[in-house]
């Protein structure tokens, strides 16, 4: 039995270990595609937001810089020459007889705050003229501390930057504008970021279609100048350029103008503080607005390329809310998953447990019965034998033989009994006969035969039961009564014999809804290592299986608290007693 009982706790550890590790492995897996899904999921809401962003960006700044993209060269001046001038009599003057104000000198705008040129005369600017170009504006009623900003932000700019470095940096963005709309896309990447990339080629062929290539940025078809840039041989397009500054630096738009012989570089200075306010709070239902900015970015990376404004060499620096995506019920699913795993490991190794139990109790009690069997059956054989061969001559020896068959026979009669109860009680088969009984009656018919018993093993029954209790009413059935105060008796009879003190007492007690009846002997009683399995049937306790020192089948206990339990009552151990076992009955009153 010890090695069945280790097959099968080896077969159960080997089986719950495979199962264990299959749903270890099944938990990563999941774990694992659920981290990929979220971040395919927050990948692909961020690409589809920047995307938006990124043209609403751009097409909010590509109409201010198309404008400023179309301004005359002479309005960089604050007061050009007029290309061309007639009096009211229609006679020509000269170009250099006539000049205008330029709109630059009464305009102020907060995204572009200063336009400049580099020209012949060195850094200047349209809105900061100088000299008697400043008395007339002041004389023509121009702010003055209009005239004053604009000549302290001219100064700050000249103070940070050369021609020479404009021109550099300027000459790199022309020669890179044929490359507009042509990024490289890696078949390598993921789907998203090759689609934001084609958005942002599209974009760029957008911003050089609107902004870049006007009618301002070359000259006629037949080699002439365009009468719209103000006299000009040539002008290049107006392109972003960076310049080196605190910060992520200082961006200007700049072009270069050619007239005749002459160089000029023109362009505006960018507020970038609040070129990024004004273009941020476009996408701020978009994008939380914490963590939301733009970044110089001259030379992007293919991760980066995304992310790019085509208008700014800068590009979107943000991230969706975790909010925004959702993956699977993860944690209730793994949760649900490992507590059912752990739930059935659990049911199957009880029922383990219990199945190899129920075996062993079961193979005790072939061998108790088989034992219990072959004692009365051999004495039955011997004895009867010897009577019938006439070996006992003497009436008193033939009496002497006659009663110990009598004593074989009831106890063979008891094991049986015993055996078909508890059958009939596990099928459900056993059907109590109620009746209303006095309990003082009711203990005169028991008490007889309980004292036969305690007879055999030289021990006394006293019963005690006052008035009240004795003319108390049950509705029971007295046979199962008596079985289960008889099972308790000869329980006593087994254990308790060996005691000083070899009464039992049997005491009865009636309260309001109940009567109790308590079996008591003064033996050693129950071991409290015993005490939680004494009920379980086939199990003896201490007592081996096949020992022929204290008889049974181990089913007195079991057997007496299933009918206690089918007469509506209970029966259990009193372990606040002292010495001695003390079982109490306990059945409802009529």
């Amino acid at each position: 039995m010890t090695t069945a009982r280790a097959r099968a706790w080896f077969g159960f550890s080997v089986t719950a270990a495979v199962l264990v590790a299959v749903v270890c492995w099944l938990t990563a897996a999941l774990l694992r595609l659920d981290r990929d899904e979220v971040q395919a999921r927050r990948q692909a809401a961020t690409h589809e937001r920047l995307r938006l962003a990124l043209w609403r960006m751009d097409s909010w700044l590509s109409p201010q810089l198309a404008r400023e993209a179309m301004r005359p060269p002479g309005e960089y001046r604050a007061f050009p020459s007029a290309s061309a001038a007639w009096t009211r009599g229609f006679a020509k003057l000269a170009p250099g007889d006539v000049v205008v104000q330029s709109p630059l000198l009464t305009s102020e705008s907060a995204l572009f705050p200063l336009h400049f040129e580099f020209g012949p005369d060195g850094l200047t600017s349209p809105q900061a003229p100088v000299g008697n170009e400043r008395d007339t504006c002041e004389a023509i009623g121009i702010d003055r501390a209009r005239l004053d900003r604009a000549a302290q932000r001219l100064q700050a700019f000249a103070a940070g930057v050369q021609r020479e470095v404009l021109e550099q940096r300027l000459g790199g963005v022309e020669a890179a504008l044929p490359l507009f709309g042509c990024n490289a896309i890696s078949p390598t990447e993921p789907a998203q970021t090759q689609q934001s990339v084609q958005e942002y080629s599209n974009r760029q062929r957008s911003f050089a279609q609107n902004v870049i290539q006007n009618p301002m940025t070359a000259p006629n078809r037949d080699g002439g100048s365009n009468p719209a840039a103000g006299g000009a041989d040539d002008i290049g397009p107006l392109v972003p350029v960076w310049l080196d500054a605190p910060g992520d630096g200082q961006l200007v738009f700049v072009r270069r103008v050619r007239e005749a012989a002459v160089v000029r570089l023109q362009g505006l200075l960018v507020d970038w503080s609040q070129l990024q306010a004004e273009l941020t709070s476009l996408v701020a239902d978009l994008f939380p607005a914490a963590g939301t900015r733009l970044a110089r970015c001259e030379a992007p990376t293919a991760a980066e390329q995304p992310s790019m404004l085509a208008s700014v060499p800068a590009r979107l620096v943000a991230a969706c809310d975790d909010g925004l995506v959702r993956g699977l019920p993860l944690p209730a699913m793994l949760a649900t998953t490992w507590g059912v795993t752990l739930l059935g490991l659990a049911v199957l190794a009880i029922t383990l447990r219990a199945a190899i139990g129920y075996g062993e109790r079961r193979a005790r009690f072939a061998s108790a019965v088989t034992h219990e069997l072959r004692t009365p059956l051999t004495t039955f054989r011997m004895y009867s034998e010897m009577l019938a061969d006439g070996m006992v001559q003497d009436p008193a020896a033939q009496r002497d033989y006659l009663a110990t068959l009598q004593r074989e026979s009831d106890r063979l009669a008891r094991v049986v009994e015993n055996v078909l109860a508890w059958s009939r009680l596990e099928e459900g088969r056993f059907t109590a006969r109620r009746v209303a009984l006095r309990v003082g009656p009711l203990l005169d018919r028991i008490g007889p035969t309980l004292q036969r018993r305690l007879s055999e093993a030289g021990m006394t029954l006293a019963v005690h039961a006052d008035d009240a209790t004795r003319a108390a009413a049950v509705t029971t059935d007295e046979d199962a009564v008596g079985q289960i105060l008889f099972n308790l008796v000869d329980n006593a009879a087994k254990y308790a014999r060996a005691g000083s003190d070899l009464r039992v007492e049997l005491t009865a007690a009636a309260d309001a809804g109940r009567v109790s009846f308590a079996v008591c002997d003064h033996g050693p009683g129950v071991p409290a290592a015993h005490r939680q399995r004494i009920f379980a049937p086939f199990d003896r306790g201490a007592v081996a299986a096949s020992s022929n020192e204290v008889p049974g089948v181990g089913l007195g206990l079991a057997l007496a608290r299933g009918l206690a339990r089918d007469l509506g009552g209970d029966l259990h151990l009193d372990e606040s007693a002292g010495m001695g076992a003390r079982f109490v009955l306990g059945l409802p009153r009529a």
